[in-house]
């Protein structure tokens, strides 16, 4: 036995603790500071070309308290053309976080490879960011003199492109101070489909001398089917102010003339046609403009591939049990949420876990929820599933290993990504909030088997006892659900209603359709699509026209107006449905308020 250690008594007093609590403290912010300081920089765009005008943000955590960036170790490579502050107070659970940012306006003053180097913040500094200041494409500097033109690009990486994986896609159109309004349309390229990523980017440039304005929007295409994919070009169709030669003094502008001109939207043309558009001013040259088509190879899906196809940059699986493991008891439903995120897929080309259910136990799988969030650059999907399991009996519970094949688009070959197997001890339920009865009755060797020793045949018969009320309990409990429902059946127009709630269409189906209809610009299946979809919002009493629709909404009016309107019109071929579609991909926002409609007394917001 080792030796007691012996603790003196005499003259002993105890510490005080403020030093103890003063050095807690003291290790508390020396840990926190630096996290709140955090100071980062990053550029709003890749790539960047000769001329380009691009912005670098500075964000530091926290109130800045009077402190700017140095900025003089960025004139060696560049010229600062402006600079901006903003600010983000943010609360979360009670929680108060700040932060402040510079948004500082560069131009680089040469190609080739440049660096932005650290800027310092008080203490504090930012990671250098490395950049490619290019020529640009020959396709745009062939066009460069014209007052309009538009550049595509796809970003190569010289390996194959699979059936359904992500292909990056940028349309930037340039145009000067002489364009008076337009519509800017997305490639719409047979058995693929199109996804716009987050909102479109807006900025000047400088092509051989010449002042652009330039609008930029990301997309991601993915094949549905191999062979060679045709990217048609992307189409703007608007209107170009003739030149103004000789001009007289100019009469004395309207107000509105006055406002629109001194507003900051005064050199956007798509805001200025729509306030300002004067029926006896100059109309304007009717223009269409078309970039380059584009071929890509896609090749098939691999024989090496898994059963799941799933052609991504990367995939990831988490399990809610990782970071609180349940205690489990026989009995009693534990629940388990495993999200699945793919980087280079859509959250619909995410795919549900097959999940086997542990022997001993029962699974009940929820359904499964999906979305696609982006970065501005990649897509990304995930896809969230709840289970309940419900162990049937005390003892060793073993939960099988979770594995998803899928395919490494960056590395081009098979991969898998593994949650790991849980093996739990599983303790006694409590028997009052057991809700869970045996199939069958227990044999009398397995009663003998699990009865500890010393316990007699009064407890036995007391255990039978109890199972049997609770399972008498259960078949009584039954019976009174199937009575309800008969009585509920009996009802008039019961069975009408459980008919028309069968008929509901899907309102996930109906999204997909919208996305659809409107990704290839068809106004018809986009209509049925948005009555499909108010039919699941309003079952009982669904809408039956467009305008019967624009009354229950609390937007997206002037959106149906269009729809209905290029319904009836001789060439309805202009219609683009990008818009329809940012305005309703989340679903109908209904009306706070009930108001009072009539489908039937409605008329359509175009005659037919």
């Amino acid at each position: 036995m080792p030796p007691r250690t012996r603790i003196s008594t005499h003259n002993h007093h105890p510490r005080p603790l403020w030093p103890a609590l003063l050095w807690a403290l003291l290790l508390l912010m020396l840990t926190t500071v630096p996290g709140m300081a955090a100071v980062r920089a990053t550029l709003d765009r890749a790539p960047v070309y000769t001329g380009d005008i691009f912005t670098l943000t500075i964000e530091n955590d926290g109130l800045s308290s009077g402190q700017q960036p140095d900025l003089a170790p960025l004139e060696k490579d560049f010229d600062v053309l402006g600079t901006s502050t903003s600010t983000q107070v943010s609360i979360f659970n009670g929680r108060r976080s700040d932060k402040m940012q510079w948004h500082i306006q560069l131009q680089a003053r040469r190609p080739g490879q440049l660096r932005i180097p650290p800027l310092s913040i008080g203490g504090q500094q930012t990671a250098a960011i490395e950049l490619d200041i290019s020529e640009p494409p020959q396709q745009s500097a062939a066009q460069t003199g014209q007052h309009i033109f538009i550049e595509t690009d796809t970003r190569s990486t010289h390996k194959p492109v699979y059936v359904q994986q992500q292909i990056p896609y940028t349309v930037r159109l340039y145009y000067d101070d002489r364009l008076q309004s337009g519509e800017l349309s997305a490639p719409t390229p047979e058995d693929a489909v199109v996804e716009q990523l987050g909102k479109e980017k807006r900025y000047d440039t400088v092509r051989n001398g010449r002042q652009y304005h330039v609008i930029e929007r990301s997309y991601v295409i993915s094949a549905e089917k191999s062979g060679e994919l045709h990217i048609p070009p992307a189409v703007f169709r608007g209107r170009l102010a003739a030149p103004q030669q000789g001009q007289p003094a100019r009469r004395a502008r309207s107000p509105l003339e006055e406002f629109i001109n001194n507003s900051p939207f005064a050199n956007d043309p798509f805001f200025r046609n729509r306030l300002s558009g004067n029926p006896f001013g100059d109309p304007g040259q009717p223009i269409t403009i078309r970039s380059q088509s584009t071929d890509i190879p896609i090749s098939p899906r691999p024989a090496t591939a898994g059963h799941d196809w799933l052609p991504a940059e990367e995939v990831t699986l988490s399990d809610s049990w990782a970071e609180n493991p349940p205690q489990l008891k026989a009995g009693e439903p534990v629940s388990r949420t495993i999200t699945i995120q793919t980087k280079g897929l859509s959250g619909s080309q995410t795919p549900e876990l097959s999940i086997d259910t542990p022997a001993n136990s029962r699974l009940y799988p929820e359904a499964s929820t999906a979305e696609s969030r982006t970065d501005g650059t990649t897509i990304y999907g995930v896809r969230t599933q709840t289970l309940t399991y419900i162990p049937g009996m005390q003892g060793i519970l073993e939960v099988p290993a979770i594995t998803l094949d899928w395919w490494d688009t960056r590395q081009d070959k098979p991969a898998s990504t593994t949650l790991p197997a849980w093996q739990f001890n599983v303790l006694p339920g409590d028997p009052g909030n057991t809700n869970e009865a045996p199939a069958t009755a227990p044999s009398p060797s397995a009663q003998a088997a699990t009865t500890p020793p010393g316990t007699d045949d009064n407890k036995i018969a007391q255990a039978n006892q109890r199972w049997l009320i609770m399972g008498g309990g259960a078949v009584l409990a039954l019976l009174l659900a199937m009575l309800v429902w008969r009585a509920r059946q009996r009802r008039p127009g019961g069975a009408t209603a459980a008919r028309k709630k069968a008929q509901v269409p899907e309102r996930k189906s109906a999204l997909r359709d919208l996305q659809k209809a409107c990704a290839t610009n068809n106004p018809q299946s986009a209509a049925q699509a948005l009555l499909s979809l108010a039919q699941s919002d309003w079952p009982d009493d669904p809408p039956h026209s467009l305008a019967a629709l624009a009354t229950r909404i609390e937007t997206g009016q002037a959106e149906l107006h269009e729809l209905d309107r290029n319904l009836y019109a001789v060439d309805a071929a202009d219609w683009n449905g990008a818009t329809l579609w940012n305005e309703f991909k989340q679903g109908l926002q209904k009306k706070k308020a009930a108001g009072e409609y009539h489908n039937d007394v409605l008329k359509p917001l175009y005659p037919q």
